[in-house]
């Protein structure tokens, strides 16, 4: 029960993490956003290791937690990057498609879900599918030139799968370097993308604090996720990660004053039931 917690509780903060991020790169530079949140997720994953000191894992684990934060910097750019010509709902399902890569993985790799689990898995999944993309349904795209935002979300979706499955190996090794690493590896991923494409990293001080927010609740939920993988199955923790497009269309509804389409309430019934099936297993 404590993996389905942890599990649930990343999709809080990652889907929190997705709503405000995107809204802020709307009127700034994406990469600013991103560089800056991350200047700020860095010191606060370097502070437990810091204070806890130690020797550093092997290198395999520390290169893994690295590999990792270059998959979460890839996937977030693309992520922020895609608000500019899609809304952020539409965003949503596509993105969700990533949970299924490290599930494929797991279970290649031996782990062996319930029958309950395996059934809630992809009800699951298709709930936030349903809920998302029925929200992105009801608006046009922010810029006319949407098959440049969908590719950009399906690179987002592919790293984004990468990533969840590099950093529940890493965490093997300890979940703190395996934080600390794959945040430092983002960072520097937010840092060279946009100087490679001549992209500003000038960020109004305005903007900054919330900025710092984003950063450090992509930190947070990377935490929990980490934390998660050590006590439950990764196939099980990653399907509940990926719940978290629902929490960004809670957001909308909520602060934006959207409402729910009847396919939005079935995906809701639907991934509710999936969550309950992945409890009991």
């Amino acid at each position: 029960m404590t993996a389905i917690v942890l599990g649930l509780l990343t999709a809080v903060l990652f889907g929190s993490a997705a709503y405000l991020g995107p809204v802020l790169s709307r009127s700034h530079s994406p990469s600013a956003v991103l560089a800056v949140g991350q200047v700020a997720a860095v010191a606060a994953a370097a502070a437990p290791v810091l204070a806890v000191g130690g020797a550093a894992p092997a290198p395999h684990w520390l290169l893994l937690g690295g590999l990792a934060g270059v998959a979460n910097g890839v996937a977030l750019t693309a992520m922020f990057e895609a608000a500019r010509y899609l809304r952020i709902s539409v965003m949503a399902p596509i993105g969700a498609t990533g949970g299924a890569v490290p599930v494929v993985v797991a279970l290649v790799l031996g782990e062996r879900p319930s029958a309950w689990q395996l059934a809630g898995i992809p009800l699951a999944i298709v709930g936030v599918v349903l809920v998302a993309a029925g929200q992105g349904r009801r608006a046009a795209p922010v810029r006319p030139s949407r098959p440049v935002g969908l590719w950009l979300a399906a690179g987002w979706a592919v790293s984004y799968g990468l990533f969840l499955s590099l950093f529940a190996e890493a965490a093997e090794g300890g979940e703190a370097w395996a934080v600390l690493t794959s945040r430092a590896a983002l960072l520097g991923t937010a840092v060279v993308l946009p100087l490679l494409r001549g992209t500003s990293l000038r960020l109004p001080g305005r903007a900054v604090p919330l900025a710092v927010v984003n950063g450090l609740l992509i930190l947070s939920g990377v935490t929990t996720f980490a934390l998660a993988t050590q006590v439950g199955l990764v196939s099980v923790v990653s399907v509940l990660s990926t719940l978290s497009p629902l929490v960004t269309v809670a957001l909308a509804v909520v602060l934006l004053r959207e409402r729910l389409v009847a396919s939005q309430r079935v995906g809701l019934a639907a991934a509710l039931s999936g969550v309950a099936l992945l409890a009991v297993g």
